[in-house]
């Protein structure tokens, strides 16, 4: 068993915690460690299970509470190389760091995870794939575009984390300078709506049973027009047997169950 929660996720932080009766891990802190322990106790989550801390890359909305929670809690930080040597001169990393390659697996605290390389304007950004107990859980929170190697490895998962960043036309028509349109735009940039619907056609099997939806642009999306367009979309799959949620940013959105003997998901709280 598994439970999968979601602390919050956007432009001004983002955390997941996955538990397992050993206990747990977090992806990306990037909430103040005061903001990541209130989300967790309102989850009923305890940090001091929390056995490392995974991180996708270094941007502030991702990694802002790495250093200060994890030597609060004595535990490893797992980034790629390049982002630990980019914290590291700025005096950014805790005590205990693990760094590793996109691409090579490694365990830590009872799960297996396999870090793959995602397209995004970082120094060197991650995707998660990270397996326990059977199940296999996907997170790509910040990604430009879903190219081949984030298809082969996000399809097939029990549970998806998957970016669903911008409207298209509310991008086009924000206040936004026009370098950051074309950043966010670019191949490097963020995925979008219609991007991130149009890939659950592959993306989805029948092992899968959650999805959750992350990163939304506060400015150029809406919760509304994310659940209308993932529900037609599930509809339109033959999926509306799966569990489906939007993480917002200013709140935690709950945590899920997994369970791979029986297949089954439940949101817990």
């Amino acid at each position: 068993m598994v439970c999968l929660s979601a602390l919050g996720s956007g432009s001004r932080g983002n955390a997941l915690v996955l538990s397992a009766p050993e206990g747990a891990l977090i992806v990306d802190i990037g909430f103040s460690r005061r903001e990541v322990r209130s989300r967790m106790e309102q989850l009923g989550l305890d940090p001091g299970r929390v056995r490392a801390a995974l991180l996708t890359h270094e941007h502030d909305d991702h990694s802002r509470g790495c250093r200060v929670f994890c030597d609060d809690l004595d535990i490893p930080l797992c980034t790629a190389s390049p982002t630990a040597e980019y914290l590291r001169r700025r005096g950014k990393l805790p005590g205990r760091v693990l760094e590793f390659e996109p691409g090579c697996e490694f365990q830590i605290g009872g799960f297996e995870v396999e870090p793959f390389a995602v397209q995004h304007d970082a120094v060197a950004p991650v995707g998660f794939v990270i397996r326990r107990d059977g199940l296999k859980i996907g997170i790509a929170t910040d990604l430009g575009n879903v190219n081949m190697l984030a298809m082969q490895r996000l399809t097939d998962c029990d549970a998806l984390v998957l970016e669903s960043n911008y409207d298209f036309q509310m991008l086009r028509d924000s206040d936004r300078q026009l370098y950051l349109k074309r950043r966010i735009l670019g191949r490097h940039g963020h995925l979008d709506n219609v991007a991130a619907c149009e890939a659950l056609g592959t993306l989805l099997t029948e092992r899968t049973r959650l999805l959750l939806l992350a990163h939304l642009s506060s400015e150029c999306n809406s919760v509304d027009l994310v659940r209308r367009l993932f529900e037609a979309r599930l509809a339109e799959l033959g999926r509306t047997d799966v569990e489906f949620g939007i993480i917002e940013q200013d709140h935690p959105l709950g945590s899920f169950e997994l369970r791979a003997e029986d297949g089954s998901v439940r949101k817990v709280c």
